[in-house]
């Protein structure tokens, strides 16, 4: 077994016959997950028995930009409907502008320090999008941003990154003030940045790729968010052949991750797009309601010690 410590998750990495034949009570105090990376499909039984779940590593969110804004947000639950009537109304009171710009120098120079503030508020945050930034320069023409300011002041941005072999805007990275994330000001770029998708004539948009281990960089609450926006996970590989991998994982403990943390699992005996939770909890009684979406085809809660 090789041990990583990844953003702060210490991880066992083992092969499929070590991951069967181990008992990993013993490690609780020492491991929170151990993981089995690219686990042959011949495996999948012994492994399914030996308590690992069959998951994507990576869910991509997708949803279809067809419609305008109207008609996409029709199409939403009713609270989210208000929520995001009530957001339009604080943008107005608040006198902030709205704008899609190209991606520059000028443009990341503003916005990396917004994300960077952002993601340092997280436990286990990474900040990608400064670590990739020569990456976004080199395609800046399939980028674009869309902005929120205040006067002068850049106070919410996401990054839109056309991929025309996949037919789909990623909205990659995004950051809002912290005063105005509570009020909703990331929905308004995310239902302005999916518009800008559809009047590009692109078929679909994505509220980005997540590592599939909710309670650890992702956080619970990202997964009910960008449900209720009306977006769709999916195994990653699915929507970018290059992207994604499979993993069988086996979670131990939860002291270094939030109560609960859950996985999509894959529902059947191979590879698919219906995906199962696996949601891990202190808690014998769980209250799933928060988590209920209908893309999801089962629900498996395991009470970890």
């Amino acid at each position: 077994m090789e041990v990583t410590e990844f953003h702060g998750v210490r991880i066992g990495l083992v092969d499929p016959a070590e991951a069967a034949r181990t008992d990993w009570t013993p490690y609780r105090a020492e491991l929170d997950v151990v993981r089995v990376e690219r686990p042959p499909v011949g495996c999948w039984a012994d492994l399914a028995a030996a308590g690992f779940a069959l998951k994507p590593f990576l869910v991509t969110w997708v949803a279809p930009a067809v419609t305008g804004e109207a008609e996409f947000v029709a199409a939403l639950p009713r609270k989210e409907r208000q929520t995001i009537r009530a957001a339009r109304d604080q943008l107005a009171r608040e006198r902030l502008r709205l704008s899609i710009e190209p991606v520059d120098d000028r443009l990341l120079d503003a916005f990396l320090p917004l994300y960077a503030r952002r993601i340092a508020e997280m436990r286990h945050g990474w900040a990608v999008a400064c670590e990739q930034r020569e990456m976004i320069m080199a395609e800046a023409d399939r980028h674009f941003a869309v902005c929120a300011y205040d006067g002068d002041d850049l106070v919410g941005c996401t990054l839109g990154w056309h991929r025309p072999h996949l037919d789909i805007v990623q909205l990659r990275f995004s950051a809002v003030e912290a005063r105005r994330r509570r009020w909703g000001l990331a929905r308004l770029l995310y239902l302005a940045a999916v518009d800008e998708t559809r009047r590009r004539g692109v078929a679909t948009a994505s509220l980005g790729m997540d590592p599939n281990l909710y309670g650890h960089i992702a956080k619970p609450g990202l997964f009910t968010f960008k449900r209720r926006l009306g977006f769709v996970p999916l195994p990653s590989q699915f929507v970018d052949p290059g992207t994604g991998v499979d993993h069988a994982d086996r979670l131990l403990h939860l002291g270094r991750l939030a109560d609960p943390t859950f996985f999509l699992a894959y529902a059947g005996a191979e590879p698919g797009r219906e995906l199962r939770m696996d949601l891990f909890s202190r808690a014998s009684d769980v209250d799933l309601r928060p988590w209920r979406a209908a893309f999801i085809t089962g629900y498996r809660t395991h009470r970890v010690p």
